[in-house]
Order: C-alpha cells, then sequence, then structure tokens
C-alpha cells in the first residue's frame, strides 16, 4: 500500500567538475519508499564505498554519491532529489521494477511540485530501458 505523503530529507546537491557524473550528494538523501524491505541490505560500490542502504521502508542514500542528473533535460534544482533517487534505483534494477523506480521520481517531483514532472515521467517509461540496469558497480549486502 502507498503512503499517503512522501517524505524526502536531505536534497543538497553539489555540481562537480568530474568527467563523467555532474553532481555529488552533499548531503544524506532519506526517502520513505512505498515498498517495505523485509531483510535491511546495504548498497556498496565496486570501489568499497557504502553509498546507501535500505531498511524497512527507509531508503538512505549517503553524502558523496555522485549522479548524471537527467539525460536531456535540464537540471532544474528543484527536481534534483527525484532525479537522484531515480538514477539510485536505475542502478539497483533486481531490488524494484523499472516502473517502480519512476514512480518514485515521479512521487518525488510530485511532492515538491515540479511543474514538468508528468513530461519527464513519460520520457522515463518511454527511453528508460536504454539505462534500466546498465550500470553494474553496485553490490547489495544483506544484514
Amino acid at each position: 500500500m502507498k503512503p499517503k505523503t512522501q517524505h524526502v530529507h536531505g536534497s543538497k546537491i553539489d555540481k562537480t567538475s568530474h568527467p563523467i557524473w555532474k553532481y555529488r550528494l552533499a548531503e544524506n538523501f532519506v526517502y520513505r519508499m512505498p515498498t517495505r524491505m523485509s531483510t535491511p541490505v546495504i548498497f556498496v560500490s565496486h570501489s568499497g564505498y557504502t553509498i546507501g542502504e535500505w531498511r524497512g521502508f527507509v531508503l538512505t542514500i549517503f553524502s558523496g554519491y555522485m549522479l548524471d542528473g537527467a539525460s536531456g533535460w535540464p537540471d532544474h534544482e528543484i527536481a534534483m532529489p527525484g532525479f537522484l533517487l531515480h538514477d539510485f534505483g536505475y542502478q539497483l534494477a533486481q531490488i524494484l521494477t523499472r516502473k517502480e523506480w519512476d514512480r518514485a521520481m515521479f512521487d518525488v517531483q510530485e511532492a515538491v511540485s515540479y511543474r514538468w514532472r508528468h513530461i519527464v515521467y513519460a520520457g522515463v517509461r518511454l527511453g528508460g530501458w536504454k539505462a534500466y540496469g546498465q550500470r553494474d558497480y553496485v553490490e547489495i549486502i544483506s544484514v
């Protein structure tokens, strides 16, 4: 059952000079997911950094996580928390379906009244299959 309100905390994202990743999460990002994780999991990058965890309904993406933002879409500051969640989710393809990650992004953008959310959502539903699960550098560890 989907929660009536979505809670988003810690959406401060800074620009970087990295050649691939345009943004770096400056503080932890905490989001109440619509799906409960029965066994807590920790997400570790292949370079050994713990980048997040999911306990119960709470997904936390740790500060320092890097993302590329929207592809072919202006990076509006108000929309970045949704793009952050979406990028993270697409790397964890085996945790939720593509549609569930797309919907989570839409819900975050709806919570902040991002006016282009319907267009962005339609875009990821149409073309997201190209990126879903393509970046295999996150290891999932059950705790």
